[in-house]
Formats: structure tokens, C-alpha cells, sequence
């Protein structure tokens, strides 16, 4: 559980330097000009990435979701069992992804109503993103996968759960959160220079 509270925090340094980032953007206009409200400019400063782009980021964080849960998965086996989860199935892991990816689904799409640095999927709206930062965004979903690859392989071996294939998905965990986050994290430490 300690690997799942340090990507939880990773996850929250990493919209908190998202607002740092906009705070920023809107202390130096507000100096130029009184009447900048944040909403306006949000809406000013929104670059179109592209369908195909905001489809990939969309899914990479649905992905994300996914492979953090199965991450977990092993974990939480004593708790699905009571529920009558029918878990030691294909049919269990399919429909336990289906239910995470329903679930990360819902939540980015109820997250347009969040503040604006809380909104995971339009993150990336307001910072220039060159074609090699979307390829490795883009890399992001195959890392996700490799996760959960090993995740599930470390289910389905309950209880004998394998200690470096655990510390291995979570590391594809991390360096995906990491992936997801570059445009941020190159857009602050440009500023900071």
C-alpha cells in the first residue's frame, strides 16, 4: 500500500504544479491588465492538440486508472471474495477492467466541472506540446499495460505473489504518471529559469 500512496502524492505534486503553472500565467497578466478573470483566461490561453491527441490523453488516464487498480488487485482479493466477485476467471478479470474503466471514464468526464487544475483529461490545453512529448505520451498507454500485465500475473498467482514483478509494475506505474505529466513539469522548470 506504501507504492500506492506514493503514486497517489506524484499524482497530487503534479496537478499542484499545474495551478502553480497557471498562477503564474495569471499573476503576469493580471499585472498588464485588471480585468483578467481566470475562466477567460483558461479559455484564451486553450491550445487544440488535436482529436487524436486529446482521445490518446483521454485514454492514457483511463488506462491509468485500470492499471493502478489491478495494481491493487492482489491486495484486495480477501474483499472481492466476500462479495462474491467471480474473480478466478477470465470472465472476473475482464469484467473487473470493464468496472475500472467505467469508473476512470466517469470520473474524467465528471471532472469537467472541477476547477481547472483539477481537470485531468484538459490538463494539457494550456502548455505547447511538441510531437516528441505526445509520442511519449502516446508511450504511455503501452507502459500501462505492461503494469497490468504483471499485475494480473501476480493475481492469478494468489497467494504466491511475486515481489520484483509487483515492484516492476509499480515502476511502469510511476514512469506512466511521470509520462503523463512531462508537459507540466517541462512547462515549471522553464519558468523557474
Amino acid at each position: 500500500m506504501i507504492w500506492a500512496a506514493v503514486l497517489l502524492i506524484l499524482l497530487l505534486i503534479g496537478l499542484v504544479i499545474h495551478r502553480m503553472n497557471l498562477e503564474r500565467i495569471y499573476r503576469r497578466l493580471s499585472d498588464l491588465s485588471s480585468s483578467v478573470s481566470r475562466d477567460k483566461l483558461y479559455e484564451l490561453l486553450s491550445i487544440d492538440h488535436g482529436a487524436n491527441f486529446s482521445a490518446m490523453v483521454f485514454s492514457s488516464w483511463v488506462a491509468f486508472f485500470v492499471a493502478f487498480m489491478y495494481y491493487l488487485l492482489p491486495k484486495m482479493i480477501p474483499w472481492l471474495l466476500r462479495l462474491g466477485f467471480p474473480i478466478a476467471s477470465n470472465y472476473g478479470l475482464v469484467l473487473f477492467a470493464v468496472i475500472a474503466a467505467s469508473l476512470a471514464s466517469i470520473l474524467l468526464w465528471a471532472s469537467r466541472n472541477f476547477p481547472v487544475w483539477l481537470r485531468l483529461s484538459e490538463i494539457y490545453r494550456i502548455y505547447p506540446i511538441s510531437r516528441n512529448e505526445k509520442s511519449l505520451c502516446a508511450a504511455t498507454v503501452l507502459v500501462l499495460v505492461g503494469s497490468a500485465g504483471l499485475s494480473i500475473y501476480n493475481f492469478v498467482n494468489y497467494p504466491f505473489v511475486n515481489r520484483t514483478l509487483e515492484t516492476l509494475s509499480w515502476l511502469l506505474l510511476l514512469a506512466a504518471l511521470i509520462l503523463l505529466f512531462i508537459p507540466v513539469f517541462k512547462e515549471f522548470v522553464e519558468a523557474s529559469r
